[in-house]
């Protein structure tokens, strides 16, 4: 029973002795403190902006200097500017990383006074919050904890106007190759002619596929008398086809000269869950609503007629 309270005096003297470093701990750390806020005037997706950060000691130790580190995807920082004037700042970029660098050779800064930096950056392409850090030194050279500033900077789609001008693009596009289409089919065959051949063509390929089901042997051996005249309607309709191909380039050359380095990985639009959709994936439904648009509505693809 002795041994049991021994053990029992030791365990309880170690937890009052972590407990009472804990508090020491907290109160020594205390010493340096510091929060940061952060506003900005358009948090559009790729846009400029103007970014208004506010750096507060809360501490009791003053502060000498401080490191921000900027969020990847900010950038093209400009007019750095900081007040108080006792201040100074300057920007690099380390490994592709940015910093602004906060500092001053007189007393630092008291309890409870604030810097406050501005500047002007363009805003990630990719919707999301970002996360900015500060770590501050007070003058004894003593370095403080790794702080999140308090306000999350959130980027986010804020006009529809991307995804209009992708759009019109699409429509673009699409009527060019419905219009180049149809003149290829007009020139080499005959608008009246292709679709009385596609009509023959449908048809034989039902024909073909209700027989192969039924087993029924005497309409199978009919339709193949008949194989060489549709394969002949398949060849001459296959050389427009591979005309088209040529156009085909005219998507490419727009993709690597317009849309690539206009939009990039822009977000044009936000699907919960996934979060920010990029051009390349919005860019080809809208494709593909604009030639159904084009096939359906302007009549510029040859439709079977009824």
């Amino acid at each position: 029973m002795k041994v049991y309270k021994k053990i029992m005096f030791v365990m309880l003297l170690a937890l009052v002795a972590s407990s009472a470093l804990s508090v020491f701990a907290e109160q020594a750390s205390a010493a340096l403190s510091y929060h940061g806020t952060i506003s900005i005037d358009n948090p559009s997706v790729a846009q400029d902006a103007s970014y208004t950060l506010i750096l507060t000691n809360n501490g009791t130790d003053r502060l000498l200097n401080a490191t921000i580190t900027v969020p990847q995807g900010i950038a093209d920082i400009t007019n750095l500017a900081v007040t108080p004037s006792a201040w100074t700042v300057h920007h690099e970029e380390i490994d592709q990383i940015s910093y602004i660098y906060l500092t001053q050779t007189a007393d630092g800064l008291n309890n409870g006074d604030s810097i406050t930096v501005t500047f002007n950056a363009v805003n990630p392409r990719m919707t999301g919050t970002y996360r900015w850090v500060i770590n501050g030194v007070d003058i004894n050279g003593t370095t403080g904890p790794e702080v999140d500033i308090v306000d999350v900077l959130l980027i986010r789609i804020t006009t529809m106007v991307p995804v209009f001008i992708l759009l019109g693009i699409a429509f673009g596009v699409s009527l060019l190759s419905l219009v180049f289409n149809r003149l290829l089919i007009s020139h080499f065959i005959g608008w009246e002619q292709y679709q009385v051949m596609r009509k023959e063509t449908s048809e034989f390929q039902k024909a073909q596929m209700a027989a192969a089901r039924a087993n029924d042997q005497k309409q199978i051996e009919k339709l193949k008398r008949k194989q060489t005249q549709i394969n002949n309607m398949q060849a001459k309709m296959m050389k427009t086809s591979l005309l088209q191909f040529v156009f085909m380039i005219v998507p490419w050359l727009l993709w690597g000269f317009v849309l690539i380095p206009t939009f990039g990985e822009t977000s044009l639009a936000y699907l919960p869950g996934l979060g920010g959709i990029p051009m390349f994936w919005v860019y080809f439904p809208l494709s593909f609503f604009a030639s159904t648009i084009g096939q359906r509505i302007l009549g510029l693809n040859p439709i079977e007629p009824r």
